[in-house]
């Protein structure tokens, strides 16, 4: 049994708050009712950056939709598509290219600023 140095278990400090030293109403309180500070930190759903890259690489918006941006993977796709049909006017020889780059780099840097807790809602992140 694990003992602080006043005697008291830290099984028994699992029941308090450690910012105000009031009883908590549950062990498993997320937070303290009486000082309303957080007491378990929030998990965020983490996203691979790896993983949105490579998945831009193989469909447009893909990494987008990965990354929980579904509206953002979706005009990706739809603005993807159009560039294939430019080909047939051959400015979608670097229309391609150039938008299936700027999906990966987006993908990218979104799943980094996600993960960082930052703001990724710019259609373009690069």
């Amino acid at each position: 049994m694990d003992t602080l140095n006043s005697g008291i278990t830290r099984d028994a400090m699992a029941n308090y708050c450690q910012e105000c030293g009031k009883e908590l109403i549950s062990p498993n309180a997320e937070i303290c009712p009486n000082c309303g500070v957080r007491l378990k930190e929030i998990v965020i759903n983490r996203r691979s950056p790896v993983i949105a890259v490579v998945l831009s690489f193989f469909i447009w918006g893909l990494g987008q939709v990965y990354n929980g941006q579904f509206g953002k993977g979706i005009a990706y796709f739809v603005i993807g598509v159009l560039c294939v049909a430019s080909l047939m006017i051959l400015i979608g020889f670097l229309l391609v290219p150039l938008w299936w780059l700027i999906g990966m780099v987006d993908a990218y840097v979104s799943a980094k600023r996600i993960n960082a807790g930052e703001d990724a809602s710019k259609f373009i992140n690069v």
